[in-house]
């Protein structure tokens, strides 16, 4: 069987993610930093029957349980920091912050694509899918930490796609701002927040959220490999906040 591998499936991209591998006839395989829990992870199962949920967490172990449902042709790196360490202040901020941020959203990435690499390389080909931020090609002066890590992740996936291409590997990056997730406009937030509505009226062309729906439909493409030559590439996701 088919098997697409989706990191951190209840946080950012993960719900729309995998609801649509799932509807595209993939055994969808989940990681997230709550299945260590047994109880968590056995809840989760129970009420997403189409997905399995597993308890690893570093990314070769990830990989291996992965590939114990089947052929791993898919992986969608859903890489995420809490909200409050989007906006760390730049002035005065220790490494520590930097370190923090690049270890979550460029070292993860990384050590995922190298794990699902060699496998992918001997069955001819797969699809890796990275979920950064459309504040990597807009940096925000309010978040210039995260902005860099976005940045740096996003440049691994495009190089990353140049060399891994001749394995008929695709590598492609998905940047969304303002798009309703569990992790930074959680369901509700539109509705109750009318300076939320006022910044999207002024900021976003669209004049909306984007839908986990509409993320969705874009993650099941780029999973689909049915057009192979659209690699290294990096979609914004923001509604027209991006030129």
């Amino acid at each position: 069987m088919t098997v697409a591998l989706v990191t951190n499936v209840t946080q950012y991209a993960g719900p729309a993610g995998a609801g649509a591998l799932a509807a595209d006839g993939f055994r969808v395989v989940c990681h997230d930093e709550t299945f260590t829990d047994a109880e968590v992870r056995d809840k989760f199962a129970a009420g997403n029957p189409d997905l399995t949920p597993v308890a690893e967490q570093e990314a070769a172990a990830l990989l291996t349980a992965a590939g114990d449902h089947g052929s791993v042709d898919v992986v969608l790196s859903n890489d995420y920091v809490p909200p409050a360490a989007v906006r760390t202040p730049f002035d005065g901020a220790p490494l520590g912050d930097l370190e923090f941020l690049m270890r979550r959203l460029v070292y993860r990435p990384f050590e995922l694509i190298q794990a699902a690499t060699p496998a992918m390389k001997a069955g001819g080909g797969g699809r890796i899918i990275l979920m950064t931020s459309a504040v990597a090609v807009r940096p925000l002066a309010t978040a210039v930490l995260y902005s860099a890590a976005r940045a740096a992740a996003t440049t691994m996936t495009t190089a990353a796609a140049k060399a891994l291409g001749e394995h008929n590997i695709q590598l492609n990056a998905i940047g969304p701002n303002w798009f309703e997730n569990p992790t930074y406009f959680p369901p509700g937030l539109w509705e109750s927040d009318a300076d939320l509505r006022a910044t999207v009226a002024k900021e976003v062309p669209l004049q909306r959220l984007g839908r986990q729906e509409e993320m969705g439909a874009l993650i099941a493409f780029l999973a689909s490999g049915k057009a192979t030559p659209v690699t290294g590439q990096f979609f914004g996701f923001t509604g027209g906040w991006l030129p």
